[in-house]
Parts: C-alpha cells; sequence; structure tokens
C-alpha cells in the first residue's frame, strides 16, 4: 500500500483552499469536461499562463 506524499509528484504539490465566483467555475467546469481534462489541470494551466503574463510584462 502506498504511503501519502510517496509519489513524486504527490510531494511537489500543495493542497489550499480556493473561492471562486459560481460562474466563473462552472465555465471552467464544462470546459474541463469539453476538453476531457481535470479541473484542477485547467486551473493550474490558467495560473501558469497568468505568471507568464506577468513575467514578459515586467521585462
Amino acid at each position: 500500500m502506498a504511503t501519502k506524499g510517496s509519489n513524486s509528484t504527490e510531494k511537489r504539490r500543495k493542497v489550499f483552499g480556493l473561492s471562486l465566483d459560481r460562474q466563473l467555475m462552472l465555465d471552467i467546469q464544462h470546459l474541463a469536461l469539453d476538453q476531457d481534462r481535470y479541473v484542477n489541470e485547467m486551473i493550474e494551466e490558467a495560473a501558469k499562463d497568468l505568471l507568464k503574463k506577468y513575467r514578459e510584462k515586467a521585462k
């Protein structure tokens, strides 16, 4: 039986609560279903894109 944190991916993850606008969350959920992906993957992709945008803007 695997213990929590035994997977290298789990060790790199941080769990935290997040409050989003209801309609935004519904839109993300529908997009995730359309793309056959997890909502978490979609939100991570959006966060990475946001960081990239601001890093490029700062240059």
